[in-house]
């Protein structure tokens, strides 16, 4: 004969959702402390601002983008909109320098 036996689940006490308690700290409210920024990053922001576009790309090269991606370790892989920002970025730097 297999017993089963009702197990007692421990729970809190029931509370009314309208105790003057709840009410009171619900009442008090609170405040978000404002930061300041004053980072360069948002200064810079604020002086040169992110503009967004499409651009066209061949499908073997996005292809080749997501195989070099597959090569990396999962930690150092990056999406491809990154990928793309720093061969920008690197050809950019290429060009300044001559």
């Amino acid at each position: 004969m297999n017993s089963t036996k009702n197990k007692s689940k421990i729970a809190l006490p029931p509370t009314a959702l309208n105790s003057p308690a709840m009410l009171e700290v619900i009442d008090k409210g609170g405040t978000v402390k404002e930061q300041k920024v004053t980072n360069a990053k948002q200064q810079a922001a604020d002086e040169d601002p992110l503009k967004s576009f499409t651009f066209k790309i061949y499908e073997s090269e996005l292809a080749q983008i997501r195989d070099i991606q597959a090569r990396l370790p999962k930690r150092d892989r990056i999406s491809i909109h990154d990928f793309v920002v720093a061969a920008v970025k690197d050809k950019i730097s290429k060009h300044l320098k001559k």
